[in-house]
């Protein structure tokens, strides 16, 4: 851990008792997440090629100031997730489960923000514009690992490829003929639809990221977290049985450490009746609020319990 990472988890140790500096917490026209202020507040110019280190602190200590519950446990990562995300910041909590772990990742991007907000200073060619704004667009994403992985090392529900096109080499999923949207979809359909509060095609809290299946928590607080992940790990265990026919690098027998959760009979495998409820009063805790100034916006607020 180099100095200025140190000194951004110092930073968010020292505001753990603090409180959130939000309005509120809604998805915009694109349905794109974002945290909502009470106040504006100034974003300066950021290098156009990636956020320097320098930049780390600084960005960092607004961040800290506006959502310490939501950082609280967390420690700031200097590596992206994933790499391209040149104009984010990172921050990542381990959670230890019974059979796999996870790692919560909050991803604040600066470049998404400046969308609709008020430029301070003219960029150039090597730096954004700085600018005022009220909201931050952000990724709460709770993503399986293995488990005791000394590193991000994501359970795949689908192997990745490398392509040779152009020159440049990239990374993409094998995962049928689905976009990204409709696989996200299918977990939902494959767990029941009749769960969600709100419509997987508006947002799918369960989602296909990282090549795997990953929950998404807009509101993460540390007791949202810990919560998130007791009743995530037994439904990701069900969708990559599911997915993956039984092969892979998860034992099916070890889901007898979740009888209560997941039944098994020879070739199948299916969420028992009582861990259904429980899904459905996890979920029931999230809607969005209506109101006419929202509606003419095209913005969505979360209601989340």
């Amino acid at each position: 851990m180099d100095s200025i990472e140190k000194q951004i988890n110092d930073l968010i140790t020292s505001h753990e008792s603090d409180s959130n500096l939000i309005e509120g917490i809604y998805l915009d026209d694109t349905l794109s997440e974002f945290y909502r202020f009470n106040n504006e507040i100034e974003i300066p110019s950021l290098a156009v090629s990636e956020i320097t280190k320098e930049e780390y602190l600084r960005l960092s200590s607004i961040i800290i100031n506006l959502i310490p519950e939501f950082l609280k446990g967390h420690e700031f990562s200097s590596k992206r997730f994933p790499s391209y995300e040149q104009h984010s910041l990172h921050f990542i909590k381990r959670i230890e489960g019974k059979i796999i772990d996870f790692i919560h990742l909050l991803r604040i991007n600066f470049k998404q923000s400046s969308r609709g907000s008020r430029i301070i200073q003219k960029g150039d060619s090597l730096h954004y514009p700085s600018y005022s704004t009220d909201k931050l667009y952000f990724k709460s994403l709770l993503i399986p690992i293995h488990k005791g992985s000394d590193n991000f090392k994501q359970i795949k529900l689908k192997e990745e490829e490398t392509i040779e096109s152009d020159g440049k080499r990239f990374t993409s999923a094998i995962f049928d003929e689905l976009s990204t949207k409709e696989i996200s979809i299918e977990f939902s359909k494959k767990i029941g639809l009749d769960v969600f509060t709100i419509p997987p095609k508006i947002y799918p809290f369960i989602s296909y990221d990282f090549f795997t299946a990953v929950l998404n928590i807009p509101d993460p607080f540390e007791f949202k977290i810990a919560a998130s992940a007791e009743i995530y790990e037994p439904i990701f265990l069900f969708l990559y049985l599911t997915c993956k026919n039984f092969k892979g690098d998860i034992n099916p027998d070890d889901i007898l450490k979740f009888i209560d959760s997941i039944k098994k009979e020879k070739d199948t495998i299916s969420l028992t009746p009582g861990f259904l409820l429980n899904i459905k009063d996890y979920f029931s805790a999230y809607s969005f609020l209506t109101k006419e100034e929202l509606l003419l916006m095209g913005w969505k607020k979360f209601s989340t319990g």
